[in-house]
């Protein structure tokens, strides 16, 4: 019976991760990672250069404050089977969400005109998911068995940014910054069922309760580079975000009412701060090569994340590469039009014995940008710079996860409740972000 409470409770950590949409850290951080998909890493123009390609600040205004948010992201899940019995009886598994969070916050000084540094805020990662999915078995009758899961969970991944970029000349930039990276996740699950009598009767439930946290580091270092007019190259490297510090605080239950024999009820907790080495973040290395004329820019990258492995943690990631196409095009002198095509593979080494998600995302951006002025504004000159984006994301992933099939009646003593079955998963997400610039 134990055996069958972890089985659960990893089931349903892993419907957490397959409702989220998209698989990698990026983030929307700035008009231009808005409007063209992320495809920014030789041109990026906007505070996300402390994401992207740290070389980018040094072509950044000399006083600016960039602001970047999710209007509004929704996602759908559909996972049809994802409870299922050996009877033939399928739950619906379709599950969504809504979330409405910013996703970074920077600011750029110049202390002198080569030299830049920055300071930014970026939400990697935040999801507030609500699960929910139930199972009926032969309805009306003798035999119904019913079976019920709900989740709630709450993961955040926060990074502070500090980077230093120096501007040798127009055709060559170089740059590099550390991040404190703080992790946390809040998971509260229950899973219970229950046999009719023609199934030998019996009931069983558990739930868990968990909050975990951490703090790490992680550097970056980058480069821009025109060898030629109106074609810039960009390249980074990333190293993986590790934790020196977890606090973990939880309670897990679980309640068995065989048919025969008296219930059987279990509890375990832990409330424990300690030291670590544990990764979080994959390293990863950007290369991208971009267009530049006076209509606008078009640019094209190869992300590859490396392999990450850390057992106590559940992770278990390989190689992955995925790219992005997008551009930016002049319509007006204060308007301008950005679209862009991503791939987002999943990094995740294939289903398991208990539960896991493969999914593979493909999406694709369109949005605007319009400015106060031209250009932004010189040292020197009075006045501010303002620009406002608005862009569409859409993104949709099609693969695997590892779900529950329950057998017809309620196992003999030392039996196992429910057998990893792997099921289909589809998910969509539409979003509007907004970006918001200021220079002075």
């Amino acid at each position: 019976m134990p055996r069958a409470v972890g089985v659960f409770m990893l089931l349903f950590f892993a419907l957490h991760g397959s409702a989220k949409a998209e698989n990698s850290e990026d983030i929307i951080a700035g008009s231009d990672v808005a409007l063209t998909g992320g495809a920014v890493v030789a041109n990026v123009q906007t505070g996300g250069a402390m994401w992207f390609n740290p070389a980018g600040v040094a072509r950044l205004d000399g006083r600016s404050v960039g602001l970047t948010g999710a209007v509004l992201s929704y996602s759908r899940t559909r996972a049809p089977g994802i409870l299922s019995s050996e009877s033939g009886a399928r739950s619906d598994g379709v599950f969504s969400a809504v979330q409405a969070i910013p996703r970074a916050l920077t600011f750029v000084m110049s202390p002198r005109p080569s030299l830049r540094w920055g300071i930014g805020l970026f939400f990697t990662r935040s999801f507030d998911k609500f699960f929910q999915d139930s199972l009926t078995v032969a309805p009306g009758t003798p035999e119904t068995s019913e079976f019920f899961a709900t989740a709630d969970s709450e993961r955040s991944l926060y990074h502070i940014s500090g980077t230093v970029a120096w501007k040798k000349s127009e055709r060559f930039l170089f740059g590099g910054g550390l991040d404190i990276v703080i992790a946390s996740q809040r998971l509260s699950e229950t899973v219970s069922g229950a046999y009719g009598e023609d199934g030998n009767g019996g009931t069983f439930s558990q739930s868990l309760n968990l909050d975990q946290s951490g703090g790490g580091l992680q550097m970056k270092v980058g480069l821009q580079w025109a060898p030629v007019p109106r074609f810039r190259f960009g390249w980074m490297v990333a190293t993986p975000t590790y934790l020196v510090y977890l606090s973990e605080e939880g309670t897990r239950t679980e309640s068995i009412s065989p048919p025969a024999g008296p219930p059987v009820f279990r509890g375990t907790q832990i409330d424990e701060i300690r030291g670590t080495w544990s990764g979080v973040e994959t390293g990863l290395t950007r290369v991208g090569g971009a267009f530049l004329e006076r209509w606008g820019w078009i640019e094209l990258d190869l992300i590859v994340r490396f392999p990450l492995r850390t057992p106590e943690l559940g992770i278990d990631l390989k190689t992955k590469a995925d790219v992005r196409l997008g551009g930016v095009f002049r319509l007006t002198k204060r308007l301008k039009l950005g679209a862009g095509f991503f791939t987002d593979f999943s990094p995740e080494r294939g289903l398991d014995e208990f539960a896991d998600t493969k999914i593979n995302f493909y999406g694709c951006t369109l949005g605007v940008d319009f400015a106060n002025k031209e250009e932004p504004t010189e040292r020197g000159e009075d006045g501010f710079y303002l620009a406002l984006s608005v862009a569409l994301r859409y993104s949709h992933g099609r693969g695997e996860l590892l779900g529950l099939t329950f057998p017809t009646s309620f196992p003999s003593s030392g039996g196992r409740i429910g057998q990893p079955t792997p099921v289909g998963v589809t998910v969509n997400e539409i979003g509007i972000n907004m970006a918001f610039k200021a220079g002075f």
